[in-house]
């Protein structure tokens, strides 16, 4: 499968390309560093910026799908993942691509609640709010999209066990996010869902 990946060079995003490449698909890396990227052999990777609308409709222009993982930046903007977000869904519309797995978080949507919801928008406010207007755009997209709502992110080795719709003990590592999303790609059982993970 050709697969886009915005976010190639964050911490969830390098495990999406690295697993990525190992099942076999057409890997296209999208990121403003691309010397952050390991080398692999036939990994296409294309150097913009997500808030550039045209470098973004040349990485989905092709593609059978697009995987989302954007994360914040250092300056501490906050519109990148609903902004960059809405950038590829304009794309993905111009150029006929219909699926869509996005990264999101616990605590976002239907998902803000007890505890573990209610500490995540004490420490992590304004990203939630980019997080809840990206989950908007998407919802609105009428794209064949998943959300995907991680507990508290770990750099953990990837386990392969992990709990869907619950929010277990409210972490997991970036690497089984990486694996859920990619069965996900080859599995469609959660079209048009927003499932949590936890571990």
């Amino acid at each position: 499968m050709k697969v886009v990946i915005f976010g190639a060079t964050g911490g969830t995003g390098r495990h999406l390309v690295e697993q990525a490449y190992a099942l076999g698909h057409e890997v296209t890396a999208f990121t403003r560093n691309p010397a952050r990227l390991e080398p692999f052999e036939e990994l296409e990777v294309v150097r913009g910026d997500v808030l550039d609308p045209a470098a973004v409709g040349r990485a989905v222009r092709g593609q059978d799908a697009v995987i989302v993982a954007l994360g914040g930046r250092a300056s501490g903007d906050c519109r990148v993942r609903s902004e960059g977000t809405a950038n590829v869904v304009r794309a993905m519309l111009e150029h006929g691509v219909r699926r869509l797995i996005a990264v999101s978080s616990f605590g976002v949507g239907d998902s803000r609640k007890g505890l573990i919801g209610y500490a995540a928008w004490l420490l992590l406010r304004e990203a939630l709010l980019d997080h809840e207007r990206q989950e908007e755009i998407i919802r609105n997209s009428g794209l064949d999209w998943t959300i995907v709502r991680p507990t508290g992110l770990t750099n953990e080795p990837r386990t392969g066990r992990y709990k869907v719709g619950t929010p277990g003990r409210g972490r997991i590592p970036r690497a089984d996010v990486a694996d859920f999303i990619l069965r996900e790609l080859k599995e469609n059982a959660y079209v048009h869902q927003a499932p949590v993970l936890g571990s």
